[in-house]
């Protein structure tokens, strides 16, 4: 690395004391087995000190045009807020739970004033270690810094200390990429905008969990599909919006915001993050592709059924026709009988192309769903991608 300059050699000593912090809190003690405050306390007074120090510092300056700021707060606004509508709309589909933080009024003033202050310092130090440094070296201090809080914002002991795939895989997509894909949106947020927009946006998506007596109790999967898929079409909407050029000694943002593409891009986003839900069968309906030609000629192989859940035996009827799961594999057929076995409900079921009935009474519990429609030949490329099973039906003697 090149000699540093005088803003790179005080954007390093910032740096430094979030490091600091990230030792304190991961290396030294665990202050969560004293006490939580006493954590957010030290957070505090450790960014309240970087905070006053870079307030003694000229000024870091975004890298547009002031004019502009106001309409960046107002586009963060409005990104926070359809967040809020994605995230809340994500528990009325998969319920509600109990509000982890405070709920009494020192609680709520308490949790506003701590985690607020959090906020506003992040904030504030990420916009000078973005701004402060010359051009040549913002991608890597930026990094870092994306890198530092990510690691002080989620527990990475709990990642370290998994003992299985699945357990860091949960903890990984829960938790570690979500805080990171956020960390970057707000990290291009202060370099385009500035500090306030950032802190506008951070503000928006996190009071209303601190203020509420009941949040989305969510999947992992959801909170992963979620806490990553947003941020980053943000940022993607962002610089759609901005599209600038930057000039060599004034680095400032010369043409307007694309404004129409603000609100597109942000829903469009919204959708693919609806439609991941709906495709990983997290709703009470969702698609499947048929891979076997059992159901032939009512549903083919490649056609896209779509499912919806049942839970309870009333729901289902002789003729209907049922996913359910036969151990190793999923089965879509026909129900063509059903009776009881020591008082419990069985559903025989067959393929419209097969001769004989499948071996086995099916009980609810093994049934995903009653397929109510099918979209044909769109699940095709998938049939590509299955094992050798098919190869021969596939690709044809």
């Amino acid at each position: 690395m090149s000699k540093l300059t005088s803003n790179e050699k005080k954007t390093l000593y910032v740096l430094i004391g979030v490091f600091i912090l990230f030792l304190l809190e991961y290396t030294l003690f665990d202050l969560r087995v004293i006490s939580s405050r006493l954590e957010d306390f030290l957070s505090v007074f450790i960014l309240g000190l970087i905070g006053i120090y870079i307030y003694t510092q000229p000024r870091a300056m975004h890298k547009t045009k002031t004019r502009l700021v106001s309409y960046f707060m107002v586009w963060t606004l409005t990104a926070g807020f359809i967040y809020l509508l994605v995230y809340f709309g994500c528990g009325f589909v998969f319920g509600f739970g109990i509000n982890p933080y405070k709920r009494s009024a020192s609680g709520i003033i308490a949790n506003t004033l701590i985690f607020g202050g959090l906020i506003i310092l992040k904030e504030w130090i990420r916009n000078f270690v973005v701004n402060k440094p010359d051009k040549k070296k913002l991608v890597f201090f930026s990094a870092v810094i994306i890198v530092l809080f990510t690691a002080i914002e989620v527990n990475l002991q709990d990642l370290i200390n998994t003992r299985s795939i699945e357990a860091f895989t949960i903890i990984l997509s829960e938790k570690v990429l979500p805080a990171l894909a956020l960390n970057i949106f707000l990290t291009y947020v202060c370099y385009v905008a500035g500090f306030l927009p950032a802190v506008i946006y951070a503000l928006v998506i996190n009071v209303p969990v601190w203020l509420f007596n009941s949040l989305p109790n969510l999947e992992w999967i959801v909170v992963a599909v979620l806490g990553i898929s947003f941020p980053m079409i943000a940022l993607v909407a962002l610089m759609e919006t901005v599209s600038y050029q930057g000039a060599k000694k004034t680095r400032k943002i010369k043409s307007e915001p694309k404004t129409v593409n603000v609100v597109v891009w942000i829903f469009v986003g919204a959708f693919c993050i609806l439609t991941a839900f709906f495709t990983a069968g997290l709703f009470s309906t969702f698609p499947t592709v048929l891979v076997s030609g059992s159901m032939s000629p009512a549903i083919n192989r490649g056609d896209v059924v779509i499912i919806e859940k049942v839970e309870s035996d009333d729901e289902i009827y002789i003729n209907d026709v049922i996913l359910y799961n036969a151990g190793s594999y999923d089965v879509v057929h026909r129900v063509v009988d059903i009776y009881y076995e020591n008082g419990v409900k069985k559903y025989v079921t067959k393929g419209d192309d097969n001769e004989n009935a499948d071996d086995a009474g099916v009980e609810l519990q093994n049934i995903g769903g009653i397929v109510i429609a099918k979209i044909p030949y769109i699940g095709l490329p998938r049939l590509l991608l299955e094992s050798a099973d098919y190869a021969d039906e596939i690709n044809g003697p």
